[in-house]
């Protein structure tokens, strides 16, 4: 998918007219796993590898990109089994919406349990572990941490940003990706990652992860002021993330399957 080169004239206002800033949705670039839809619908698609929704494109199980803009936010997930689908969340990881609502949930295991957001996510307690079901101090928290990701790509500059959501097993990739970044000189929006897919085990069985390695610095000034200007604006207006709600069908496996 070709960007349209735009006469010198017109390029200083590329962009305006099309959407107000509330209206913006960024597109996901999603780890197809056994229950992605796209491997049904596209016979390109494959398991493990990554797909941007926007362009509906397979970009392969190793790709490039720069971490422009990073937010944490809290989905309370309704469980898989009993129809999944987003009860409450915390765009910004700290207030819920809604909040101080209750919800009654039917687990895995047979157990009903009430799960109830307070205005903020640690007065809910929805994050400490033993939430997920109140009688087992030993399962995970009800609230699933959740890490969104834009990112650009230096070698695709014809494709639009999109989000990797990491949560779950995803966690710890995430948390690894994070503090590589913390130990650069450079901004996240100017290191070029490697973003690579490798099969992963848990107690359900195999689902595709992620792995991150650091490439090196954005040394193309253009790409540069891209991420830049995209950083800004995520700062200034928060991410609004497309489709969130299939990210619970991303990880085919996780901790709260057992409960």
């Amino acid at each position: 998918m070709a960007k349209t080169q735009l006469p010198a004239f017109m390029q200083e206002h590329a962009g305006l007219g099309r959407f107000g800033v509330g209206d913006v949705e960024m597109p996901r670039l999603k780890l197809l796993q056994a229950p992605s839809p796209e491997l049904t619908e596209f016979n390109n698609a494959k398991q493990g590898e990554f797909w941007h929704s926007l362009v509906d494109e397979r970009l392969g199980s190793h790709v490039r990109i720069c971490p422009v803009y990073i937010d944490r936010r809290f989905i309370l997930w309704r469980p898989r089994e009993a129809g999944g689908g987003i009860l409450a969340r915390a765009d910004d990881g700290k207030h819920w919406t809604p909040a101080d609502t209750e919800f009654a949930v039917k687990l895995k295991s047979g157990h009903e349990v009430k799960w109830r957001t307070a205005r903020t996510v640690a007065a809910s307690r929805l994050d400490r572990r033993g939430s997920y079901n109140p009688s087992d101090p030993n399962s995970p928290p009800a609230a699933t941490r959740m890490y969104s990701i834009v990112c650009s790509f230096p070698d695709r500059r014809d494709l639009p940003p999109a989000v990797v959501t990491l949560q779950r097993a995803a966690i710890k990739a995430a948390t690894k990706l994070i503090g590589k970044l913390k130990v650069q000189r450079a901004p996240s929006f100017g290191v070029i990652f490697e973003m690579a897919s490798f099969k992963d085990k848990s107690p359900s069985g195999e689902f595709y992860n992620y792995a991150f390695e650091i490439v090196g610095p954005v040394e193309d000034r253009a790409i540069y002021e891209e991420n830049f200007a995209q950083y800004r604006f995520f700062m200034e207006q928060g991410l609004k993330v497309k489709d969130l709600e299939g990210a619970q069908e991303d990880e085919a496996s996780s901790a709260e399957e057992k409960f």
